[in-house]
């Protein structure tokens, strides 16, 4: 079996996927996007649901005999940062890119719903397949909201599928984990008061700043001084504000950042030792400081018996030496409540230039695809897909 589609399917893929991405919007702001998939969804004349988990979408294909339901996912929202890249199709939205290649998983899903019509699957096969069009991945929990919103509490779903863009990868390869695929994620937030002053008076003062140029310098050790090195874990300062001027000893100090681990027991030792030097900070400096911790998404393992099938049919369609095991990766992913749920796996889809050396990764501003991705997401899954169901009858 070949990636391959007819040119006149890929330019309509490819065309599908630049409108999505010259006009980007940001999670539970997915209207226009929305709008776009639905306008396809009725092209096709098959059932959805809009409004679900605020914006999302479900659409159902359904065989003409009874079988297995499986689900498919596509995350719909962009970043929020502004566009360097100078293309036809670059982000008419200030502000506002897909950084993470959403418009590539809305347009694979949609295309693999065309491929599957085009067979003729739904009037020849059995079975059923809920097509998820996600909003609010990026920090939004979308795939919680819309579990949340009860519509799928008596859909017996057997497993969903995900597919993500994976620019270390070229196109025409794919990754996939055999169990954790992503990590659980905390944000952390530390608030450091002290008393501010005169520059040229620090003895009348209790300074907020040094105090979070320590705890900043401290928190490095977090990781490399409490995780044995076998373990992988991350902490990552993202922002740090104190001050107003260059002689004044400020009032307050901000420090925010985020922690990614692999393991329970990890995260629990990162968290109960994050207060430990907070509390440490408090006294050394004798100022106060209080801790908010923000649970994120919770770890992402993929089931193995669907990696396994995932990875059978990946090389049915791309070949061996295209299929490749992946290593755990550090970013969170929401698709982790609907495998918590259900069961899934997400395949990492390669998408930079095989002619070309990795340059530019996710969220960077100049980040972009090889839109032969799209062809192989929607014959993988199309494939992958069917095939599970026919497995499961």
């Amino acid at each position: 079996m070949s990636y391959s589609v007819s040119d006149s399917f890929h330019q309509w893929l490819v065309q599908l996927r630049r409108q999505f991405h010259q006009f980007p919007e940001l999670g539970y702001q997915e209207k226009e996007t929305g709008a776009r998939i639905c306008e396809v969804l009725q092209s096709f004349t098959i059932p959805f649901q809009s409004g679900v988990g605020k914006t999302g979408i479900v659409a159902r294909l359904k065989a003409a005999h009874e079988g297995p339901l499986v689900a498919f996912r596509a995350d719909m929202d962009a970043l929020p940062l502004n566009e360097a890249n100078d293309v036809p199709y670059k982000s008419e939205s200030p502000g506002i890119m897909h950084a993470c290649g959403h418009d590539a998983h809305i347009t694979i899903a949609l295309g693999v719903i065309r491929q599957l019509l085009e067979d003729a699957w739904p009037r020849n096969g059995s079975g059923e397949i809920l097509f998820l069009f996600q909003p609010a991945e990026e920090g939004g929990a979308g795939a919680k909201a819309m579990l949340d919103s009860g519509i799928f509490d008596k859909e017996p779903v057997q497993a969903i599928f995900a597919g993500h863009v994976h620019p270390d990868l070229p196109a025409g390869h794919v990754g996939i984990s055999p169990g954790i695929a992503n990590a659980a994620t905390d944000t952390f937030a530390v608030r450091l008061k002290g008393k501010g002053g005169h520059g040229a008076y620090p003895h009348q003062c209790k300074d907020p700043l040094v105090a979070g140029a320590s705890l900043v310098t401290q928190l490095q050790t977090l990781v490399s001084r409490n995780i044995p090195p076998l373990d992988s874990a991350v902490l990552t300062i993202g922002q740090f504000h104190a001050g107003t001027a260059s002689n004044i000893i400020p009032e307050e100090a901000f420090v925010e950042g985020t922690l990614r681990s692999l393991r329970p027991e990890v995260r629990d030792l990162l968290l109960r030792r994050l207060g430990e030097m907070v509390k440490g900070v408090e006294a050394s400096f004798d100022l106060s400081a209080s801790l908010e911790t923000m649970e994120g998404y919770p770890l992402l393992t993929n089931t193995p018996e669907l990696a396994r099938h995932m990875k059978s049919c990946a090389t049915e369609v791309l070949g061996a030496d295209h299929v490749h095991d992946q290593n755990p990766s550090l970013g969170s992913e929401d698709f982790s409540y609907f495998c918590d749920r259900w069961g899934g796996v997400m395949v990492n889809l390669g998408c930079h230039n095989p002619q070309e050396e990795f340059e530019y990764g996710l969220h960077s501003p100049h980040f972009d695809i090889d839109e032969a991705v799209l062809d192989v997401g929607t014959c993988l899954f199309s494939h992958g897909l069917i095939q599970y169901i026919e497995k499961l009858k």
